[in-house]
């Protein structure tokens, strides 16, 4: 892999930048190589009696001591029991349920792969996954049941055996190892996999083998299977925790990880938020998408936190989760922020356990923050990256003494590389201040895409990924993201980003949700159109939210078109659905409900 060294990053104008603490490792620290798995051997190590997983739908309170066990034997029941062997392929095909987290781990103890199935798939969508990943073993919640057993009475797959749990009995400490339901060949139930002994965990090649397969949302077509390697999730964790904590593991004699707090942060007076084998964390963000794996399972395990999973949201529950166990850090996609601030209950929860709320996965407008900021005793940590550099790329540090600029995805993690250049000529790196396309370099760029060697050729280069976002870098060395290639909107020639346009919608009290899409026009080329989603009880007219906005913009940048909606589309994954938006414009589906000039 070919990543900047360490005395060219010293003089990226981001450096100084960098909290002191992190500054002090850049020339001493080297990644350890160690496997996803190592994580939880050396969390149980050294914080063997810390609460692992929270989970109450199920009475369930594990230690670290006691996950490891779990995951151990239900390794060694899944190469006994079903024939899985080094470089398999393991899908996941459920929610945030405490069975996931022992499949996923076991997993990586037979240095077998792990592919990510989001719930929500349909079955045609899942079979393609299935297929283009060459999935042996597949473990799915009893509610996918009926898919998966039309899948394998199909017989198109290399899927040999199924795992299914019942979701929110399986783990009762009264129903554990009993005899539950029962299911014919190929499927069996989750409890019938473990296996008597601990397994001797395989020999990795964290650079070579591969952790995970996670799958691209697909929104302009079939989903790209990302490879992530173990040295890439192990470095990425590792350079993600550190923005929460300021330190970074070391490796023992036994080639484990060994955690050190540092001592001001267990004070009342503290900078940085986490501290391992301290800290709660609420894990709502799918673990099948690349935030809710690297930030809401791996680096939570290496940091030896509590898990406590939330398998689907609903923002009172979430509400109840924040106050009852206190948690520390939590987060998700800008949308789950909205949720919270539009819901009745906000003025009459405590939420001053929060030390830190990261968001990412979708671009955080800054009146948002700001707002959702004040409920908090912590910080608001904003990121930006993507699948294809395994989730860590810039952030804004969470330590409170570090210098903020609201609006920006704030500096690159350490030991990482961001450029922004010219899209025309993507040799040539710009200025600060201009716009063009971020590119990332870093031992967290993936290894490529699964299976398509021509995209894997175009967007990973020289061990730089390039991402199709547009965005610019201050004097400062600070990031921001205006937009993407292909959402940048053509108005008699002139470019506008559509992120600029709704940062303005975004400041407007009365409204809750927005987003700025293309539309084609055969005079202007393409018109910039906002869709709006009111907050409870506005009547706020759509000719009023046109001349807010036009009155902050320059003439060539205004919305000809308002649109107020009673939602926004989103995926799975937090995103808003643009492409669906611009496809139901062009097929005049709002017709009659539009203001335009």
């Amino acid at each position: 892999m070919n990543v900047t060294g360490v005395e060219e990053l010293k003089n990226r104008p981001w450096f100084h930048a960098y909290p002191e603490r992190i500054k002090r490792r850049f020339d001493d620290y080297q990644f350890p190589r160690v496997s996803l798995f190592d994580f939880l051997r050396s969390s149980a190590k050294y914080y063997g009696d810390s609460t692992a997983v929270l989970y109450e739908s199920e009475n369930l309170l594990l230690n670290y001591r006691e996950l490891l066990g779990l995951c151990e034997r239900f390794a060694h029941g899944m190469v006994d029991k079903l024939g899985l062997a080094k470089g398999d392929t393991v899908a996941i095909y459920a929610r945030n349920y405490p069975e996931v987290i022992i499949g996923m781990f076991a997993t990586y103890a037979v240095v077998a792969t792990y592919v990510s199935c989001n719930p929500i798939l349909i079955k045609d969508e899942l079979k393609y996954q299935l297929v283009d990943s060459r999935v042996k073993v597949a473990l799915i919640s009893d509610d996918k049941y009926p898919v998966l057993k039309e899948i394998m009475d199909e017989g198109d797959t290399m899927l040999e055996t199924v795992i299914v749990f019942e979701r929110d009995k399986e783990l009762k400490p009264e129903l554990f190892g009993k005899t539950g339901e029962k299911y014919q060949e190929p499927f069996i139930s989750f409890r019938e996999v473990f296996g008597d002994l601990e397994l001797e965990p395989e020999a990795v090649d964290p650079a070579e083998d591969l952790a995970a397969i996670i799958y691209t949302s697909g929104t302009t077509g079939q989903p790209k299977g990302v490879m992530v390697s173990h040295q890439n999730a192990v470095c990425s964790s590792i350079l993600y925790h550190a923005t929460y904590t300021g330190v970074y593991p070391e490796v023992d004699e036994e080639g484990l990880l060994r955690f050190q707090n540092d001592p001001a942060d267990l004070q009342e007076d503290w900078d940085f938020p986490i501290r391992y084998g301290i800290d709660s964390a609420m894990a709502a963000a799918p673990w099948t998408h690349m935030m809710g794996f690297l930030a809401h399972l791996q680096s939570l395990v290496m940091g030896a936190m509590t898990i406590i999973p939330v398998p689907e949201l609903n923002i009172k529950k979430a509400f109840e989760i924040i106050k009852r166990w206190k948690v520390s850090f939590a987060g998700g996609a800008p949308q789950m922020m909205t949720m919270m601030l539009e819901s009745p209950d906000i003025d009459e929860t405590d939420l001053s356990s929060l030390r830190v709320w990261t968001t990412g996965g979708a671009p955080c407008s800054v009146a948002l923050g700001t707002n959702f900021q004040q409920k908090i005793a912590g910080v608001i940590a904003e990121g930006y990256s993507l699948t294809e550099a395994t989730m860590a790329s810039v952030k804004n540090f969470s330590n409170k003494s570090s210098q903020r600029k609201w609006g920006s995805i704030g500096v690159p993690l350490p030991f990482t590389d961001v450029k922004i250049v010219n899209p025309g000529d993507k040799d040539q790196e710009v200025a600060p201040g201009e716009e063009g396309e971020l590119v990332h370099n870093g031992y967290q760029v993936a290894k490529g895409y699964l299976n398509l060697p021509e995209e894997t050729a175009e967007n990973f280069k020289d061990g730089w990924i390039y991402t199709g976002d547009i965005g610019r870098m201050d004097e400062d060395g600070y990031f921001y993201i205006t937009g993407r290639l292909k959402d940048i909107i053509i108005y008699k020639g002139y470019n506008i980003a559509p992120r600029m346009l709704e940062e303005v919608l975004y400041t407007h009290p009365e409204i809750a949700e927005a987003t700025v899409v293309g539309q084609k026009d055969f005079r202007a080329g393409e018109i910039p159109v906002a869709f709006v989603v009111l907050k409870a009880g506005s009547r706020l007219a759509g000719a009023e939210i046109m001349d807010y906005v036009n009155s902050r913009v320059a003439g060539y940048k205004k919305v000809r078109k308002v649109i107020v909606v009673d939602a926004l589309p989103y995926s799975g994954t937090g995103k808003i659905l643009k492409t669906s938006l611009a496809h139901r414009l062009e097929n005049n589906e709002f017709a009659g409900v539009e203001v335009a000039l």
